[in-house]
């Protein structure tokens, strides 16, 4: 795993066999005639989900109607018995019953009864019917018809008095769909779909008897509708106690997890739900230390979740996260579980590696016992755990549309940098992050960009920004970065950023579609690095969004690093992006901090630049040229290196084998801070700068000395504006745009 960096030190679930979401049902309601005892159709509900039965009589002219439990025919019979309702003697005579369906049918839904006819005189047959009891679908048996909504004559009619239909509805997104399956003295299967239906609409069903007031059923006991076995099951809604598992990648409608039900989602599922999730049981996601889980959620979310989120131990480099639940009490996540897991310094209150990126202290401050606050999803933190091992956050997504969370370019130190993250128990999509206008708007120009740590910190950060990234980059969920502030406002997270995905957190993603190399500096203890892109929508200048300044503004003591080539402005980049035009025709400032009498080995690290492109790396100081594609440059140092000036790095298609004597490896560029434009670079002979305005006149003009690597030119006098700086000695010059502020 490669997880983020910590600035300050402290002194999986394994799944058995388990029903699948979105293949397995679960019963939310049945009822038969074996659960009446005594022959006894009663009206309350002796089954499971269904209401109690309401019963209902129209007895005109004398007639006479009413319900029993009697054996029909062994392929309708449980254990002997089913329901019969009985309407006879005079036209127009009813009876009726109704139950109410554990819950109106959502996607996914079926409702499924079996029913039997010994004579079909009169109509006999069911209604299945939304809140107001209007009829959506009608199944009647009468003028020896057998009759669905949309579909007459089922069975091409055929008749035996012994014949069982067992029917299931099923709700689909528009409309539902049904299988009617007859057994007993007849067999066959007939299905179709009824559309127009909405999910929500069916509530209720309602079974009937009405007389046609004739006799000629062959006599008494007859002209009877007998029904058995109701069932309601969902795919849907997880009930009964039942724990479920998601396999890959789960797109479900809605998600009903009643109380006493679990849901996993392990680290190879994606869950999304495009409906109202409903939590009143468990949610579990649980990720390792490469792959994790996401959560979508389109339709709106109630109840907590649990995110068990791999959290790096201390001794392999501790994690920066975001709480991938909208909020949790520190005292609630401080349960002994996350207690005992987590890297603690003891003490009392006892001191534990979970802390924020304080503004006001330009530090970490962990967190202890009695600190009182909330974990909030997209704030960041450094935290860190004993051996490796997953973190539960528990609690609610956030509801609304976008998550803000405020940055600020403040503090005693690393004003600019602020620690946020993902808030989703999603991926985040990086391009979807950075193109969001709040965002770019915020963002330092020159440090557009994501600042993960990728395992190390002592070889520098993973940037992710527009330079190095495609349209499905995201990050993982539950993962903390940095960004860079110009100004204070608010960073914004939406949910259309959210992704499923299966990366890991910030390994980085490149691939043969970027035209790329990383140069390594290294000593037999340490690394550093640093990325060159070359692509259509990136200059020799600054490229908002493309380029992106090292970690904190100024690298390390031992570190590598580039200036721009053009528009210089001293700043030093981790990640510079060129024209496409560029990548073979092109001379780029190294700045090196090393400490002298250390071996040093310059080499590419990775590259995928055309296989005609030679890249070479030009010391000015010792006059050498090395062709990196085919060996090292190797130096030991006699004096300690900083800054740009001595090393370049040259591409080019042509052989060469040693430094051309020009001033293209020379850097200008005005430090508006000390009031100074900086000369860096071996000048071979005396050379003068001359600096003019914008309407060509000459300001000032300085010889150079050329024995020093850096020449200073103090700028404090000159008016703030555009300037044309021009170096020339008796065979060469230069001229090159600089801006004094």
């Amino acid at each position: 795993m490669k997880n983020l960096y910590i600035l300050l030190a402290l002194a999986f679930t394994c799944y058995g066999v388990q029903a699948q979401l979105g293949v397995d049902t679960f019963t939310l309601g049945d009822d038969n005639a074996n659960n009446y005892p005594g022959a006894n159709w009663t009206t309350t509900s002796q089954g499971n989900g269904f209401s109690d039965w309401a019963f209902d009589t129209s007895l005109p002219n004398g007639g006479f109607a009413g319900r029993f439990i009697a054996s029909f025919s062994a392929a309708l019979d449980v254990s002997g018995n089913s329901f019969g309702m009985f309407a006879n003697s005079a036209d127009g005579t009813v009876s009726g019953a109704t139950s109410t369906m554990p819950k109106a049918m959502e996607e996914g839904d079926s409702f499924s009864v079996s029913i039997g006819v010994n004579f079909r005189d009169g109509n006999k047959g069911f209604d299945l019917r939304d809140a107001s009891n209007a009829t959506i679908i009608n199944f009647n048996v009468g003028g020896d018809q057998y009759n669905i909504t949309g579909t007459p004559g089922l069975y091409g009619n055929a008749y035996d008095p012994n014949t069982v239909i067992t029917f299931t509805f099923t709700q689909n997104a528009s409309d539902v769909s049904w299988t009617a399956v007859r057994s007993g003295g007849l067999s066959g299967s007939e299905s179709g779909t009824i559309g127009s239906i909405s999910p929500g609409t069916i509530e209720n069903v309602r079974f009937y008897n009405v007389s046609a007031g004739t006799n000629g059923d062959g006599g008494s006991g007859q002209r009877n509708l007998y029904l058995n076995s109701l069932s309601f099951e969902s795919t849907y809604t997880v009930a009964g106690n039942s724990t479920v598992s998601v396999s890959g990648d789960t797109t479900v409608p809605y998600l009903d997890i009643e109380a006493g039900s679990t849901v996993d989602v392990p680290a190879t599922g994606n869950l999304t739900v495009t409906g109202l999730l409903t939590i009143s049981g468990d949610l579990n996601l649980t990720s390792t230390s490469t792959q994790f889980p996401s959560l979508i959620t389109n339709g709106g979310a109630f109840g907590n979740y649990t995110y068990n989120r791999f959290v790096n131990s201390n001794i392999l480099g501790n994690d920066l996260i975001s709480p991938p639940v909208q909020s949790q009490a520190w005292s609630s996540f401080l349960d002994p579980v996350n207690a005992t897991a987590l890297l603690d310094g003891g003490g009392s209150p006892t001191v534990y590696a979970f802390a924020p990126f304080d503004k006001t202290t330009g530090d970490f401050e962990n967190y202890d016992t009695n600190t009182v606050a909330n974990i909030s999803g997209g704030t960041g933190y450094r935290v860190a755990t004993d051996a490796g091992t997953t973190l539960a956050f528990t609690g609610t997504e956030n509801p609304i549309t976008t998550t803000t969370v405020a940055i600020t370019n403040s503090g005693p130190a690393f004003e600019e940098w602020n620690l946020i993250g993902n808030p989703y128990p999603a991926y985040l999509n990086v391009q979807d992050f950075l193109n969001n206008s709040a965002n770019a708007a915020l963002l330092d120009e020159s440090t557009v960009g994501i600042y993960g740590y990728d395992g190390d910190a002592s070889d520098g950060w993973t940037i992710y920004n527009l330079s190095n990234t495609t349209a499905s980059t995201a990050i993982t969920p539950g993962q903390g970065f940095f960004v860079a502030a110009e100004g204070n406002g608010n960073i914004e997270f939406t949910h259309s950023m959210r992704r499923t995905g299966t990366d890991d957190d910030f390994i980085s993603g490149r691939s043969d579609e970027f035209i790329y190399m990383m140069i390594q500096l290294s000593t037999d203890s340490k690394q550093f690095k640093t990325d060159f892109y070359f692509n259509d929508n990136a200059s020799l200048g600054l490229d908002i969004g493309y380029d992106a300044t090292v970690w904190g503004g100024s690298a390390p003591e031992f570190a590598i690093y580039s200036h721009l080539v053009d528009d210089n402005q001293g700043k030093e980049f981790a990640l510079q992006a060129l024209s496409s035009t560029d990548v073979s025709n092109v001379v780029i400032p190294l700045g090196v901090n090393a400490s002298q009498g250390e071996q040093l080995r310059f080499n590419i690290q990775e590259s995928t630049l055309p296989e005609t492109v030679n890249v070479y790396l030009d010391d000015v100081v010792a006059n050498t040229t090395t062709l990196l594609n085919s060996g090292d440059y190797v130096i030991t140092p006699s004096t300690n290196l900083s800054g740009t000036g001595r090393f370049f790095l040259r591409t080019s298609e042509e052989s060469l084998s040693t430094v051309e004597n020009n001033l293209d490896a020379i850097e200008i560029f005005a430090e508006n801070t000390s009031k100074e434009i900086i000369v860096r670079g071996q000048l071979s002979e005396d050379t003068i700068i001359e600096l003019y305005d914008i309407q060509g006149r000459i300001v000032s003009s300085t010889l150079l000395d050329n024995t020093n690597l850096e020449n200073r030119i103090n700028t404090a006098s000159i008016s703030a504006g555009v300037y044309v700086v021009k170096l020339q000695n008796n065979t060469q010059q230069k001229s090159q745009k600089v801006i004094i502020k």
